[in-house]
């Protein structure tokens, strides 16, 4: 009889057996970016009802995460330049070029060791008639809000928080002057996992007491925004950034907060991509129409509607096999005509499935990734099991939860692959006896090591055993 991969209880574990690996130390490997999440920062200018494209490359074409866009008259031509911050996982920088592609500065905004990419606004914050820059950071660092002029020289030293320097989903920002004296504010939203806390500062990062929740006060899925022109002057426009229905509301700035204007969707009940926003005036009439798009999972199509949600049209602005985010910004070129600048964006929406919650385990990269609502919760190296002892390729849930277990194997006597490893922490059982786990016997991870079960370091083992429910879906493949 042909003997089959699983072989009883024969599970598990890395251990330092006769025709395992060397040992090495943990491998260091940046997150693969899918396919079809990987496109360049390259600038697309669109006019005449999206009928005329001029093209031009930012950053290098190995940087494939894309970047953020904003547009400002940085030189007092008259004409606006295109503002640029890198996109994720590259250095924080920030680039101006011009309308036709030139670029005319740049400079680093956060750490260097910060890769978490760069969001940007531009307006005139002290009434001097220049245009500043301001920044707010992706994931990973406190929502530091930073303000330069056109050389690149900080203005507000040292930066200010948005919110709880804790939290560190990220944040958005925005740039308009709401109140006509003059001076622009700045309008933030965090990102996921922070409230739909809409903040309102002036040049100095002063909070000017107009405050707001944009939805439901417990809602965690990120937000956001745009500012746009209405006959009734500039108003806030907020959208959930994922996985809940794609709502986008309106709201009139007024002492003490906002007043919601409007809401509607301009994605069914079952889009779970989120949107992203920006102003244009699509018509040229002096008031602004919304651009919209998904923040990744679907077509890059770009949907126009009008302040009430009555649409436009819909176009699609990348190839069509893209499935990542869109930035978008809307710039004056010479004449005064608008153009809506668009440019790939690392998704925030990459889940493969729509579970609220949901592991994949890429055997071919040796690597764990958790879903929740949408997005990756986090992710990190494994080690799975070696060739002679493979980890089953199928979809199945967690099947059990048991804080502490030994894992104990005998193939015969004297068979160097025999082990007895007791008390084991973080067990989760996928498949008969395979389970995902603690390994503290190595540090290999990122190798295949184990006799088919999933290794993990302690901090990773420990976090998705909490983090996980039994009947949470996982699915292995390579």
């Amino acid at each position: 009889m042909k003997r089959t991969a699983i072989i009883g209880p024969l599970l598990l574990l890395a251990l330092f057996v006769s025709g395992m690996p060397p040992v090495r130390a943990a491998a260091i490997r940046p997150v693969p970016v899918r396919p079809e999440h990987a496109r360049t920062a390259e600038v697309s200018l669109w006019r005449s009802a999206f009928t005329e494209r001029q093209r031009f490359s930012t950053f290098e074409a190995a940087h494939v995460q894309g970047a953020f866009l904003a547009a400002g008259d940085m030189d007092g031509d008259g004409v606006e330049e295109l503002i640029v911050g890198a996109g994720p996982n590259r250095s924080p920088e920030v680039r101006i070029y011009s309308s036709g592609g030139e670029l005319l500065k740049s400079f680093r905004a956060y750490p260097e060791w910060f890769k978490g990419g760069v969001r940007v606004a531009a307006g005139d914050m002290d009434g001097d008639g220049k245009t500043e820059i301001v920044t707010a950071p992706g994931p990973g660092i406190a929502p530091q809000i930073n303000i330069f002029n056109a050389e690149g020289i900080q203005v507000l030293k040292g930066g200010a928080h948005a919110y709880q320097k804790e939290f560190q989903g990220g944040a958005h920002v925005a740039v308009y002057d709401l109140n006509g004296d003059g001076k622009a504010e700045i309008v933030t939203a965090p990102g996921p996992g922070g409230g739909p806390h809409v903040r309102i500062f002036n040049e100095a990062m002063q909070n000017l007491g107009m405050d707001f929740f944009a939805f439901d006060e417990n809602m965690r899925d990120g937000i956001t925004l745009a500012i746009m022109r209405t006959p009734s002057g500039p108003q806030i426009v907020v959208g959930i950034e994922s996985w809940q229905k794609p709502f986008v509301r309106r709201f009139l700035p007024v002492d003490g907060g906002a007043e919601l204007q409007k809401e509607f969707q301009p994605f069914p009940d079952s889009w779970r991509a989120g949107v992203t926003l920006a102003a244009y005036d699509f018509d040229g009439d002096g008031v602004d129409e919304l651009a919209i798009a998904g923040n990744g999972g679907t077509p890059p199509e770009v949907r126009i509607v009008d302040m009430f949600g009555t649409p436009f049209g819909a176009y699609l602005l990348h190839d069509p096999t893209y499935r990542g985010g869109l930035s978008m910004a809307q710039i004056t070129r010479a004449g005064g005509g608008k153009e809506l600048a668009t440019v790939a964006v690392a998704p925030v929406v990459v889940s493969p499935r729509m579970e609220e919650k949901f592991i994949e385990v890429n055997l071919t990269e040796q690597r764990l990734y958790a879903y929740e609502r949408g997005r990756i919760a986090r992710t990190f190296l494994i080690s799975s099991g070696l060739k002679k002892y493979p980890t089953p390729e199928l979809e199945t849930t967690v099947l059990e939860k048991i804080f502490v277990k030994d894992y104990k194997w005998i193939y015969g006597p004297g068979n160097p692959d025999n082990y007895f490893l007791p008390n084991v922490k973080y067990n989760l059982r996928i498949f008969g006896p395979f389970y995902i786990h603690y390994a503290y016997w190595h540090n290999n991870f990122g190798y295949r090591m184990s006799h088919g079960c999933i290794n993990a370091g302690k901090a990773d083992a420990e976090w998705i055993y909490n983090w996980a429910d039994v009947g949470t879906p996982v699915i292995t493949h390579s």
